[in-house]
């Protein structure tokens, strides 16, 4: 990786740090320079704004999560495999979630579309990795992007009450998610 993009991607990391940390509104690009031991020129330099460097910080996250859980779906052999997979996200990298849940915040109050759209592609990939092995379950394309739906708001959801609320019982929330979803699987092979 040749200098400037190793201070690009330097100064990415701690923009993410830093928004993990403060939130998006709350934090500078003196305080994301600071991070990154570098001058807040050197921001500016490599980023026009801060919601540049914030829509390059979501397109790192998103890259480096598709090149992480690539051909996942395939290795993992069972639902309750995949679902303790997901489920280690929240306890193992709590500021994966919290970076969604800034990401979400942010586009949800946007003006412009840029981060709404940016949040519409996040929710939108996350259906399809999990709509696409339901698809081969269920058979029909309509009902898997809706159970995809469903199970993607209960992996946020459950990592936020977690993430916010140490006591939440992930394993037993889990455990009953499974059997929530393995009796709607057998339903529908009936």
């Amino acid at each position: 990786m040749d200098k400037k993009m190793n201070k690009r991607k330097r100064l990415i990391d701690a923009a993410y740090k830093v928004f993990v940390k403060k939130g998006y509104l709350n934090s500078s690009i003196k305080d994301i320079a600071n991070e990154a031991q570098m001058t807040p020129g050197l921001v500016h330099y490599y980023f026009k704004s801060k919601e540049e460097l914030l829509l390059s910080v979501q397109q790192e996250i998103q890259a480096n999560y598709h090149t992480k859980y690539k051909g996942k779906i395939e290795e993992l052999p069972s639902l309750k495999d995949t679902l303790l997979e997901i489920k280690s996200r929240s306890t193992d990298n709590p500021d994966w979630y919290r970076w969604r849940y800034e990401i979400y915040s942010l586009g949800i109050k946007d003006t412009d579309g840029n981060l709404e759209n940016q949040v519409q592609s996040v929710l939108k990939g996350g259906r399809d990795s999990l709509s696409a092995p339901l698809q081969q379950v269920i058979g029909d394309e309509k009902e898997a992007s809706a159970l995809a739906s469903i199970m993607l708001a209960c992996f946020d959801g459950l990592a936020l009450q977690k993430i916010v609320d140490s006591d939440v019982d992930m394993d037993q929330a889990y455990e009953v998610l499974q059997e929530m979803i393995e009796l709607y699987l057998s339903r529908k092979k009936d």
